[in-house]
């Protein structure tokens, strides 16, 4: 069961309440007793937990920290720019159909491909685009801006299939969340967090089926190294903690 996440805003009628009754997440003007909320601060909007320590300070996105550029630094020789064929071939469209903390998505937009994110869990989307917001204010403004359209809130299958005809990505990112922590190199608090409140993908399975009826090119799923593939892949980039199944499309003929 996912965990609850409200909003916490001293004005009911504020422009987060607004935001916040569109996502269909509970307005709180006092920080609850248990559970997850949200809270709009000078840096940031961030993501507390009601039991946490006084001296944490929750989780907050920021696409223009240290962190970023340093995954960046891998380049076309990082296992996820494999996995898209970026070491070998020109940067490709992408749609990231679960888009997360959005680190991969900021990355392949950084290695030059046009990204489009959706994420279907109110918070998440929340916290992505406020952070991408802060992005687009920033004195020097990142080139990956002009490249990573902001984010959509919306369920990927549904959205893939209602905008079949008007749009067709090279390549459909699948990086589903499962029960239990698979990856320990992200951030403890930041994946626990992330588990908790968006609960497992438990139709990535029948993601991934629509996600190859619209790729035109390939669909990448991200993996734990030892988990079993979601099918059969035609071929994998294999590191020492994740895995990238890759699933081929043939080319149109005609």
């Amino acid at each position: 069961m996912n965990a609850r996440v409200a909003w916490l805003t001293e004005h009911a009628e504020d422009q987060a309440a607004v935001l916040a009754h569109t996502l269909g997440l509970a307005i709180v003007t006092a920080p609850p007793d248990h559970g997850y909320y949200l809270q709009q601060e000078p840096d940031g909007l961030t993501l507390h937990h009601a039991t946490a320590a006084a001296t944490d300070n929750g989780l907050r996105l920021d696409f223009l920290g240290n962190q970023q550029q340093r995954r960046a630094a891998g380049g076309r020789q990082s296992l996820l720019a494999k996995a898209f064929g970026l070491h070998r071939h020109p940067p490709c469209s992408v749609i990231d159909t679960t888009c997360g903390m959005g680190r991969d998505s900021l990355m392949l937009a950084t290695l030059g491909c046009p990204v489009r994110s959706l994420e279907r869990h109110p918070a998440l989307y929340a916290l992505l685009a406020d952070a991408r917001a802060r992005a687009e204010q920033a004195d020097s403004r990142p080139d990956w801006l002009a490249r990573w359209a902001a984010p959509i809130f919306a369920d990927a299958q549904t959205w893939l299939d209602e905008n079949a005809q008007t749009f067709t990505p090279d390549a459909i990112y699948i990086d589903p969340m499962f029960a239990g922590g698979r990856r320990k190199a992200q951030p403890q608090k930041a994946l626990a967090w992330l588990s908790e409140i968006a609960g497992a993908d438990t139709d990535a399975a029948e993601l991934l089926a629509c996600a190859t009826q619209h790729a035109r090119r390939r669909v990448v799923v991200k993996q734990h190294h030892r988990s079993a593939p979601l099918a059969p892949p035609d071929n994998q980039i294999v590191g020492k903690a994740v895995r990238f199944d890759i699933y081929l499309k043939a080319p149109a003929q005609g």
